[in-house]
């Protein structure tokens, strides 16, 4: 009789950057958070602000405990919500700012216990978070794509999972460029399949908008265990039943992102501008620094709560060395709340496939796992080896089992192995119109409010018994449906239209765009006041509520000016003399055109003081103002 001497090994498994437990399993983390720049001045400058929006801020689960900010030379501060403000009024070689803050997060999962609807209700207060922006297009090809993904669903939680679950899983992440700012477009992403963190997160977010789910960038910092720091990150939020739900298809993690996710800000749009510089002068020589962020933890509580009850087994526990050995993994939900789960492999052989998995528990709901593992081949004659098998959860929670190898066993091959898993592997699917095509857009690319448009829908394939929606309206399907469209009773948002048949369904989905008045306006008018004889820069800015184009504006007194297009906000200096403002508010006239070319023409009147005019300028405007007259 064989004597068989027993061994136990203990095989890590290697694991990803996305898949290692960093402060998981914290419930709360305190940290330290620096930023601070340096900016360089070799000209004459008279007047100098910095306003910072890069810091950490009060969100849900968020806090900052205390803030101090420092500057040198010495700097007026004032702090809003959205910026520090450093101002110096003199001129330096070299302005320094920089903000201390000490935050604490905490780690908490956003509970939804009520099935989400989808398509997703958008209140108009969200609408631009459905609409392409920027970095974050929205192609047919991302559209056609997100609509494969959650084709017939009806819960908008399982259908955020899905989209940020195949973000995470088949777009490459390179770890060398953690800290590179996002350049390439959603598209570009899609496109050739790797990205850095930011990137990532633009692609689901087109993804989500493209289904007409409101989405926003989340930009601040994360612990990092390649390098054992913090560095800058990006993550996404989805809007789900009244709650902001964080996404970071980086890590992998749905409805709930690890403490040492900081949070900076939260953007409509990512690649937006840290910091903004302005500064007055006549000969500005200006070297703007980046900004440095130092993020050290003070403290953390290691007790988080562990979401998700687990049970790992073998469903093969004495094999022949080189076998392929089935792993299942039970889970179950406890709670009356959504619990998305990311799991790993932390103590196994080599594993077949992928070595992280995700699954979405629903309320009081159980799930199973699957994993193939393949034990050494090159094994000692009489030996009985038993392994140890641990699988982690995002959580922090850890589950384990073990089985015994040997050459003394039978072999299990991988074909017995993927046999034996194939009829617990069998995947609920959700009924899917698949034989027709659907496709909208209304005749007009933009609105007026007050205007009345129409959506053009177009279907191809079996249209008996179909019907088609939009809203509460619905018609019998043919080759063209066309839907009234009441402006007024929208913003402009990504808005869907329905085709059913036979209990199954698929949507398509098109963009609004409503046009506001652009009512351009002056303001931030600098300086305040200014000598008759001294020179200066006449600083201001220019805002729109919308696009124009083709603007001329004069300056009554100074000059005329024609700018082609541009929206939002533009900066513009003049060089001038205090004579040019004395005596009287100036006029600024502007006439421009919005996208659709309709005119406008709008005045406003701007003061700035001249205190010093002498007498006989003052007689000499006088004389000018009776022969106007």
């Amino acid at each position: 009789m064989k004597k068989l001497v027993l061994i136990v090994l203990l095989f890590c498994v290697p694991f990803v950057y996305a898949q290692v437990d960093n402060y998981n399993n914290y419930s709360s983390l305190t940290a330290d958070v620096l930023i601070s720049s340096t900016v360089q001045n070799s000209g004459a400058v008279k007047d100098f602000t910095a306003a910072l929006g890069f810091f950490p801020k009060d969100y849900d689960s968020q806090r900052v405990i205390s803030s101090t900010s420092y500057s040198a030379p010495q700097a007026d501060v004032t702090e809003s919500e959205s910026a520090i403000t450093f101002h110096w009024s003199k001129n330096y070689p070299s302005y320094s700012y920089s903000s201390l803050r000490r935050v604490e997060k905490t780690n908490t999962l956003v509970e939804v216990t009520d099935t989400p609807t989808f398509p997703v209700p958008v209140p108009s207060d969200l609408a631009a978070y459905t609409l392409p922006q920027g970095k974050i297009d929205i192609t047919p090809e991302i559209g056609a794509l997100a609509e494969n993904i959650v084709g017939g669903e009806t819960d908008a939680y399982k259908a955020v999972f899905l989209l940020a679950n195949w973000t995470q899983k088949n777009i490459a992440y390179n770890l060398s460029t953690l800290n590179v700012n996002a350049v390439e477009s959603s598209s570009w992403v899609l496109e050739h399949r790797e990205g850095v963190c930011d990137e990532l997160t633009n692609l689901f977010i087109s993804l989500a908008r493209s289904q007409g789910i409101p989405a926003r960038f989340v930009s601040g910092v994360v612990y990092s265990n390649v390098n054992h720091e913090f560095g800058a990150h990006g993550w996404a939020e989805v809007y789900i039943d009244n709650h902001w739900i964080p996404v970071d298809p980086t890590f992998g993690t749905f409805g709930w992102v690890d403490p040492s996710h900081i949070k900076f800000k939260e953007e409509l749009g990512s690649n937006q501008a840290s910091v903004q510089y302005e500064w007055l002068g006549a000969d500005p020589q200006i070297q703007t620094g980046g900004i440095i962020v130092n993020t050290s933890v003070v403290s953390g509580d290691p007790d988080a709560k562990d979401y998700v009850d687990m049970k790992i087994e073998s469903l093969r526990t004495n094999v022949g060395s080189g076998s392929y050995v089935p792993l299942q993994l039970d889970l179950r939900n406890p709670y009356d709340f959504y619990v998305p789960v990311q799991v790993y492999l932390s103590k196994a052989p080599e594993v077949v496939g992928e070595n992280s998995k995700s699954i979405l528990l629903e309320p009081h709901s159980e799930g199973s796992l699957f994993w193939i593992v393949r034990v050494p081949l090159d094994v000692q004659e009489g030996y009985l080896y038993t392994t140890k098998i641990a699988v982690n959860d995002m959580y922090g929670g850890v589950a384990e089992t073990n089985f015994t190898f040997s050459n003394v066993y039978d072999v299990v091959s991988q074909q017995e192995a993927e046999a034996l898993l194939a009829p617990l592997m069998n995947e609920v699917t959700k009924p899917y119109l698949t034989d027709v095509s659907l496709q909208c857009a209304t005749d007009k690319e933009f609105y007026y409010p007050d205007e009345q448009g129409l959506v053009d829908c177009s279907l191809q394939g079996n249209l008996n018994n179909i019907q088609v929606c939009f809203g509460d309206s619905c018609a019998a399907g043919s080759e063209k449906v066309y839907f009234p469209l009441d402006v007024k009773q929208y913003t402009s948002q990504r808005l869907a239209v329905r085709a059913e048949k036979d209990g199954k369904a698929r949507h398509a989905y098109f963009d609004l765009r409503i046009l506001s008045p652009p009512n351009v306006t002056v303001q931030h008018v600098k300086p305040k006041s200014i000598g008759f004889h001294e020179e200066g820069v006449l600083e201001f800015d220019l805002l729109s509520e919308s696009p124009v184009q083709n603007l001329s504006l004069k300056i009554d007194g100074i000059g005329s000016y024609s700018i082609s297009s541009f929206s939002g906000e533009k900066n513009i200096q003049i060089a001038i003399t205090g004579k040019d403002l004395a005596l009287q508010d100036i006029p600024f006239t502007f006439d421009y055109q919005d996208q659709l070319s309709k005119e406008y023409h709008t005045e406003q009147l701007v003061h700035i003081d001249v205190p010093d005019v002498p007498w006989w300028y003052k007689m000499y405007a006088k004389i000018l103002s009776w022969f106007a007259l």
